[in-house]
């Protein structure tokens, strides 16, 4: 494809507008921020010169005179365009008669009162350091000049006061006019060449692990397929495959420099890796060592190298990784020393042909040490989603999904995870307001928490936890989108401790083993009720606090199925247990997450 010229880009581009008008700005220059694109939404630019303004506009000048919402107002017709003389239509009509950028304020003055250039600039420059004695100088010369031209002089005078007020605020148009060209330009990569303008802003701003988080998010929103890292085919930086996926850049995986990477693709250039020996014997081991391996096991990097499911591969090649290097090490020494060890083969047949261990196979990582993992070596979460194992047990609290709530009368209950929150004070009250997004995978909202709820819930705001919110549910007013406002919070546990009835273990016959009873009082023993005496304090303030208003705990059901019956078994009183993460976690390591299920009572309110 021929090079796109960047400054020949045709500015009246309907597509590049309709992207800005949805806020979908985040990567463009000067309009990604959250408060940009509030006023984005809200004034929705239709052409070249709205754009101008909006960077004009977005200052704390205008934003707190209200200038930007009498700009917004005329543009959409809610309010009079109205200019106090004729003359100043063709100064004022592309910002709607708002006297918006310095440069208008020394047009004003040449167009009414016959200033010279020179001397629109000495008036441009009082006005901005509120000379006194200049602008009284100045207001008499503009008064005069004005009626030279024929026009009144308490007219002039009113527009002499309109200018002081507006150029308190003013902006120069040039440096407005330079900033709204990159993000015109920046928008237009965006629109017509999404997946390449990602994976080069992503690039740039790959050594800032919050940025890339919020650009993955935006590669999500816009449908953008992005690769796993992965060693046989990622670059340093991100990519774009033929197939329009971006390719996962391997130097945004924390522990990864550009040296490693590097050998990494000095090696992979003869051929592919075709197994974890094989990548071990083939890089540099001083500069990519242990540390580096780990992270990009870690990273997923090398689930391409192994067969199976993710959390058993990742598992295998953790446990397989000192080996590897053991043997890889071994291999080039005797190879530079030009000698052959008898016994140097069996340390490679610790890995065996394609990788795998010839030993007993670990213990695959459960799905939360995976995707923490993952965060920590990339930022982010991107194999799965902390809440999607908690799914089918929320979809027992709550009525709907984020994506399916709609306004209705009283509060809901609703949950997610906590994405990010920010947190501004009142200019009225002077209490601390904090806005909440929550995330539950299938969209995010926006809710609201005031004043004494603020502090009655701010040990509760940890990034990436899991919260259940009781909320009213409204539209925002300023964007039309559905938002809410925050009665009571609770975490996961807390609402199990206080809602969970019953936990059901499914067994069939083929799942029962010789001393399945026994193991599963080894289980259930250290959180019963009954046996657990140094338990029985913190049971004791749960009931004071709420988390246990019945003081019966969770009940234990198995569920028994064989070809030829099947049955429910419920434990009696003495083996109610206190259904704790570390409780469930067993269970779910014993007998498979989808053999566990929870039963919760009913509950319209978290009271």
């Amino acid at each position: 494809q021929e090079p796109i010229e960047i400054n020949a880009l045709p500015l009246d581009d309907e597509s590049v507008y309709e992207l800005l008008q949805t806020g979908q700005t985040t990567a463009v220059f000067q309009l990604e921020s959250f408060g940009m694109k509030e006023l984005i939404k809200r004034l929705a630019p239709s052409c070249f010169e709205d754009i101008i303004a909006l960077v004009a506009l977005f200052r704390p000048g205008p934003l707190r005179s209200g200038m930007d919402k009498e700009f917004i107002d005329r543009k959409h017709g809610r309010a009079r365009v109205e200019y106090l003389h004729p003359e100043l239509e063709s100064v004022l009509s592309d910002t709607y008669g708002v006297i918006l950028y310095q440069e208008q304020v020394m047009q004003i003055a040449q167009v009414l009162a016959n200033y010279t250039l020179g001397g629109a600039d000495i008036l441009r420059k009082a006005m901005g350091k509120k000379d006194e004695k200049e602008m009284a100088k100045q207001r008499l010369n503009f008064i005069n000049g004005a009626f030279k031209n024929g026009i009144d002089k308490d007219l002039s005078g009113s527009i002499f006061n309109l200018m002081e007020t507006f150029a308190e605020y003013g902006f120069n148009k040039s440096h407005s006019a330079a900033y709204a060209l990159v993000s015109y330009q920046t928008a237009w990569l965006k629109t017509h060449f999404p997946a390449h303008f990602m994976a080069a802003v992503l690039s740039a701003d790959m050594q800032n692990t919050d940025k890339i988080v919020t650009l993955i998010d935006e590669c999500r929103s816009m449908n953008l397929s992005i690769t796993p890292p992965d060693v046989n085919i990622g670059q340093f930086n991100f990519t774009v495959n033929s197939s329009g996926q971006i390719v996962y850049g391997l130097g945004a995986i924390k522990g990864l420099g550009e040296g490693p990477v590097q050998k990494i693709i000095e090696a992979r250039e003869v051929k592919d890796f075709n197994n974890l020996l094989d990548m071990c014997q083939r890089v540099d081991s001083k500069t990519v060592n242990k540390r580096t391996m780990e992270a990009l096991i870690r990273a997923g990097a090398l689930d391409n190298l192994i067969d199976g499911k993710i959390d058993q591969s990742r598992a295998n090649l953790s446990l397989m990784l000192p080996s590897a290097m053991r043997a890889a090490t071994q291999r080039k020494e005797n190879i530079a020393s030009g000698a052959q060890d008898l016994f140097g083969d069996i340390q490679e047949t610790e890995i065996g042909e394609e990788g795998v261990m010839i030993d007993a196979t670990p213990k695959p990582w459960s799905e939360k040490e995976r995707l923490t993992l993952e965060k920590d070596t990339l930022g982010l979460y991107f194999s799965g989603h902390p809440i999607d194992e908690c799914l089918n047990e929320l979809s027992q609290i709550t009525r709907s999904r984020l994506i399916n709530l709609r306004p209705e009368r009283g509060t809901q209950l609703i949950a997610g995870l906590l994405h990010d929150y920010r947190t501004i004070r009142s200019s009225k009250s002077g209490q601390t307001i904090a806005f909440l997004t929550l995330d539950d995978r299938s969209a995010r909202l926006e809710v609201g928490l005031y004043g004494q709820d603020y502090e009655k819930y701010r040990e509760l705001l940890q990034k990436d936890l899991i919260l259940i919110v009781e909320c009213t549910i409204g539209i925002n007013d300023l964007n039309g989108g559905i938002q809410g406002r925050v009665k009571k919070i609770m975490t996961l546990p807390q609402v199990r401790s206080k809602f969970i009835q019953k936990v059901l273990i499914n067994w069939s016959e083929s799942t029962i083993q010789n001393g399945f009873c026994e193991r599963l009082e080894t289980i259930l023993s250290p959180y019963s009720f009954s046996n657990d005496h140094e338990l029985q304090p913190n049971i004791e303030d749960r009931k004071q606090n709420g988390s246990y208003p019945h003081g019966a705990g969770c009940q234990i059901v198995i569920n028994y199925r064989s070809p030829s019956c099947k049955g429910r078994i419920a434990l009696g009183k003495e083996w109610m247990v206190s259904l704790t993460d570390g409780l469930l976690g067993k269970l779910r390591d014993q007998y498979g997450s989808d053999m566990i299920e929870l039963e919760y009572r009913k509950a319209k309110t978290l009271l």
